[in-house]
């Protein structure tokens, strides 16, 4: 039992991770037809996205330690 929920939730941290890396990768093209009138340029690298995803990680990890924490004490 402890073993198919263990797998599972290795299972869904690597997919969750080749999805965020897969996502990271793609580059969107420069715009056509910039506004300012001169050449276009490349849009922010995805190192910005990475920097959000990472912020959500780093949140979402200290709320569940949090929780895991104060259940621990409350026992």
């Amino acid at each position: 039992m402890m073993i198919n929920l263990l797998f599972k939730r290795v299972c869904t941290l690597f997919i969750l991770l080749v999805s965020i890396f897969a996502f990271g990768q793609t580059v969107p093209p420069p715009p056509e037809n910039p506004e300012s009138g001169e050449i276009g340029a490349y849009p922010a690298s995805p190192i910005d996205g990475y920097t959000f995803l990472l912020f959500l990680m780093a949140v979402i990890l200290i709320v569940f330690f949090t929780l895991k924490t104060k259940k621990r004490i409350v026992q």
